[in-house]
């Protein structure tokens, strides 16, 4: 794991998020309701991440999609009318927001 984590930290101070990408989080976390700021500083850095360690330069929509599930699950605000899980609630949101 080592050989996969050591040049993702060396990595991931290049990694260049663009301001299409802090756009397009902060709408996904609007369309999900999340609370605070923090669902979108988390889903970026996880996002950040993920380039950094498949070696890319920038984020991109791609690894938005990939990180929001685990990044934004646990801040989603309960709705006792909504008996899917958090995770259909990121999946339907992404649907949305990330046409494919």
């Amino acid at each position: 794991m080592d050989y996969i984590c050591r040049p993702a930290r060396e990595r991931i101070n290049q990694v260049k998020v663009a301001e299409q990408a802090l756009t397009r989080a902060a709408e996904l976390c609007m369309a999900l309701g999340t609370d605070g700021l923090r669902g979108e500083l988390t889903l970026v850095r996880a996002a950040r991440a993920l380039a950094a360690i498949e070696g890319g330069k920038s984020v991109d929509d791609a690894h938005l999609r990939r990180v929001a599930p685990s990044s934004l699950r646990h801040r989603l605000r309960r709705n006792p009318l909504d008996d899917s899980g958090s995770t259909a609630r990121v999946e339907r949101a992404l649907a949305e927001c990330f046409p494919t």
